[in-house]
């Protein structure tokens, strides 16, 4: 349904503040007049006559209910605080609720009877949320906290003490859902008690709410499982979100029609993150609490926030919001080198930012170092330049540096570290390697970490005669190991803009047309030329499917990066190509498939290849036709790829779908 307005759905009646489509999005107006905007607040008496099987709920506390005598019952509702248009409402239906009170906060969750039970195991954790919310942001600002079950299956909305709650979430009881519910709850102080000024400034509403889902993570499950959240939504920003929004956007200065996209949200949410890890805990969250004291139930920018926040550090914040929240595009970092000079540790830090050019400075962040005993010590830097070399008073030998290994900032790398020992295998999905296989030898434990750089792989210390490198992304392997230890793994490359994080948007600017020139290339430190590297195998199956695996048998210390041989396959100049067009249909198809061409073609081959990339099926057509039909019966239910290969076009392909 359209996101908005005000829905009467079987036995329900209610509203939703904000249409995702309308201009402005407030959609107070949807059923009462106001002046509709961001900056406007009132406290509303809100009167709802309904007939005596149904209750009516609305923003604050209940004053009164009236039977009317006419087999119809008024509630009168009153809201103390004053709120902006779009976060009044209310819900009508045969509600029964479900009751708590959590540091003297009333709570009244509400659902139809049937539901009551899912309701109570799936907001099982809500005290701790409120609790962990009041400790970090502050003392709740409203009357109450109120969610009342609604039959809308996109989403939620934070109305004021009354909000609307999908019954999705709380199907079979289940948690699954439950950051939605920390979610909007946490907008009772990121959007109801400080709203943003402008729709501009929408992270300050929905990134904050959407950090705030980590933050309930942490408390409830701990560190490592906010940690795990942090990283897969960082991943999926870095990977998707300019695709998802059609640009490469800020996350403040947002357009109306991206108002409630990905950078909003999943980079707002990711941008947070890092202003904690350069603030520290204790300064971030004592100006998170002073903040919504100082702006209680008032309009606030961006601007606001850095005054207000630039309080709380002995250094200033202004470039952390100039650069990374009003700039599109992510800072990117690098350890070029380390060399010892006179008891000190001199290492040269690059940027190299994905999707901009920005110079970023003061950028908070530590540089470790490890022993080969594992001792770890921890150097606080602040950026400032593009290239900027610190000098380290390390107390011990290091073996191994790394930049940022608490992963604190969110620049355009994602990590995977683990303590292994004897043999095995280790699952490290944001590194984007798999199949990783470890035997540690005779040490005890080994530390390996696999850094995946989502920027441009720095050609500058020299690249093979006639290779095109990745300006997508390349891959740092370090660690602490010794010479017996063996190591391999697998990666994926991949040319296709899909939405699969396995395969979409990875090399699509490295790989137009075919991978038959790709080539993996290696470098032992950042700061020597790239080498075709020893011990690989391409697995490309269909030449032409832009797709396949790189087995790397003998991994090791230093840096990976996919580059081409052809540099008409690769980036760095615009191709234009004619492509072999075609359908395939039915889809799915069961024994038959059929392609039909847009012109008659003669002499070329139909592929068709798995997930894996495997080639399953290659057909040679032959006499010119437009159509051709294949028979598709011995392959296993699942997803294909189907491609036309011609001497003189491109290789089209399409996704199919075998039962």
């Amino acid at each position: 349904p359209q996101w908005g307005g005000f829905y009467f759905t079987g036995e329900y009646a209610f509203n939703l503040g904000v249409g995702f489509a309308s201009d402005p999005h407030n959609f107070g107006r949807a059923w009462f007049p106001c002046f509709d905007n961001f900056t406007d607040r009132a406290i509303y008496y809100t009167n709802v006559t309904v007939d005596s099987s149904y209750k009516a709920y609305a923003n604050g506390y209940l004053t009164e209910t009236i039977d009317n005598g006419d087999q119809t019952t008024t509630f009168k509702w009153t809201m103390d605080e004053p709120i902006p248009t779009y976060l009044a409402s209310v819900a009508i239906a045969k509600y029964e609720e479900v009751v708590m009170n959590v540091n003297d906060i009333p709570v009244i969750l509400t659902s139809l009877a049937k539901d009551t039970a899912n309701l109570r195991s799936s907001f099982e954790n809500l005290p701790a949320c409120i609790e962990r919310f009041e400790q970090v942001y502050g003392a709740h600002s409203f009357d109450r906290i109120g969610f009342n079950c609604v039959p809308f299956n996109s989403g939620a909305m934070e109305h004021a003490t009354n909000i609307a709650y999908p019954l999705y979430a709380i199907a079979n009881g289940s948690k699954t859902s439950e950051t939605l519910y920390a979610h909007e709850l946490a907008h009772h102080w990121w959007g109801n008690t400080i709203t943003c000024r402008t729709q501009e400034d929408m992270w300050l509403n929905e990134g904050w709410a959407s950090y705030s889902e980590r933050i309930f993570l942490e408390a409830v499950y701990g560190r490592a499982r906010y940690n795990e959240d942090i990283e897969e939504n960082h991943r999926a920003v870095l990977q998707f979100a300019h695709v998802q929004d059609g640009a490469i956007l800020p996350v403040s200065g947002i357009g109306h029609a991206n108002t409630y996209g990905r950078h909003v949200y999943n980079k707002g949410a990711d941008m947070v993150h890092t202003l904690r890890g350069m603030m520290g805990d204790t300064a971030f969250f004592a100006a998170c609490a002073g903040f919504q004291q100082e702006f209680k139930f008032q309009d606030v920018s961006t601007e606001d926030m850095l005054r207000f926040f630039d309080e709380y550090t002995p250094y200033s914040l202004s470039g952390f919001f100039n650069q990374w929240i009003k700039e599109a595009g992510f800072a990117h970092f690098d350890i070029l080198w380390v060399l010892e000079q006179e008891g000190f540790y001199n290492v040269r830090i690059k940027q190299t930012p994905r999707f901009n050019e920005v110079k970023y400075q003061n950028v908070a962040v530590a540089l470790t170092a490890f022993s080969a005993s594992w001792e770890r010590y921890d150097a606080q830097v602040m950026i400032m330049n593009n290239e900027q070399t610190f000098k380290v008073a390390c107390p011990f030998e290091p073996v191994y540096w790394a930049f940022d290994f608490e992963d604190k900032i969110s620049d355009a790398v994602t990590t995977d570290w683990a303590s292994l020992s004897g043999s095995g295998e280790v699952e490290m999905p944001q590194s984007l390697m798999r199949k990783i296989t470890y035997d540690a030898g005779n040490a005890d434990s080994i530390l390996l970490r696999i850094e995946h750089h989502w920027a441009p792989a720095d050609g500058t210390f020299g690249v093979p005669t006639g290779a095109v490198i990745s300006r997508q992304r390349y891959w740092t392997v370090d660690g602490i190991w010794g010479d017996d230890t063996e190591l391999s793994s697998e990666l994926i490359y991949s040319g296709l803009t899909t939405p699969s994080p396995e395969y979409g948007y990875l090399d699509n600017e490295l790989i137009r047309i075919t991978e038959d020139s790709l080539v993996l290339l290696y470098r032992a430190t950042a700061s020597m030329p790239w080498q075709v590297a020893p011990d690989y195998i391409k697995n490309t199956g269909s030449l032409f499917d832009k797709r396949g695996s790189i087995a790397i048998s003998k991994l090791k210390k230093g840096q990976y990066a996919l580059a081409m041989y052809d540099a008409n396959l690769a980036s760095g100049g615009s191709i234009s190509t004619t492509k072999a067009e075609f359908r395939a249909y039915p889809n799915p198809a069961d024994d038959v498939l059929t392609i039909e061409f847009a012109d008659k073609h003669d002499c070329c081959v139909v592929e068709i290849t798995n997930v894996q990339g495997q080639v399953v099926l290659s057909e040679k057509l032959k006499g010119k036709s437009s159509t051709k039909k294949l028979n598709i019966a011995k392959l296993a239910a699942g997803t294909y790829f189907v491609g036309v290969v011609t001497d003189n076009l491109a290789y089209d392909i399409k996704r199919v779908v075998v039962e």
